[in-house]
């Protein structure tokens, strides 16, 4: 028996593990994404509990970021960063229920390079910021794009890969009475980088 099979999902959730319909959400039909949780949102996709969604994302710049020469300080507005697919309303699903959701698979789309990872002054958990004051100075701001592929993983080099171990960055229910920036992590889920999904 798999750990899914034994999982509270598939043994005590409304749809008991099954997968009961497929639904997509292509960039199209997803319009414009919302940076926020928030029950303010009008859905996107309505579903039954049980379906499986498979949707177009962007990455957490939403493509602004295009060459290894461009300067995020200048180009990101903050805090629009983190777009958000969705929302999706699931049926049935009342105050105080909790959403299990199994993330299948997560594959890269578009032209390369895919990746874009950046270093930013005063942003990220190893950098000195107003809040977190350390002794060094700020790093300096570098941009690099990276070819990803699931067979061949992250390209760095011609002499680094890493294999291609996606995660979710974001994933949450909305609160029914605030606006909360998908940059922030909390009860409801939110930006919690989750590198185990």
């Amino acid at each position: 028996m798999s750990w899914f099979e034994e999982s509270i999902m598939a043994r005590k959730g409304v749809a008991k593990g099954q997968t009961l319909e497929k639904r997509t959400i292509t960039e199209a039909e997803q319009g414009s994404y919302p940076y926020i949780y928030t029950a303010g949102i009008e859905p996107v996709l309505t579903v039954d509990p049980g379906t499986v969604v498979s949707a177009e994302t962007h990455d957490a710049f939403e493509g602004a970021i295009k060459s290894e020469t461009d300067k995020p300080t200048e180009i990101l507005n903050f805090p629009f960063l983190n777009p958000q697919n969705g929302p999706i309303y699931v049926n049935g699903a009342e105050k105080g229920d909790t959403i299990a959701v199994y993330i299948e698979s997560i594959v890269p789309r578009g032209p390369q390079p895919r990746g874009t990872t950046v270093i930013m002054p005063e942003f990220g958990g190893l950098v000195p910021t107003f809040e977190t004051a350390l002794l060094t100075a700020p790093l300096p701001e570098v941009v690099r794009k990276l070819d990803i592929t699931v067979e061949e993983g992250t390209k760095w080099n011609d002499k680094i890969s890493l294999p291609y171990e996606p995660f979710i960055g974001t994933i949450g229910t909305a609160p029914i009475a605030e606006a909360i920036s998908s940059l922030v992590p909390d009860y409801y889920g939110g930006n919690m980088d989750l590198p185990d999904v």
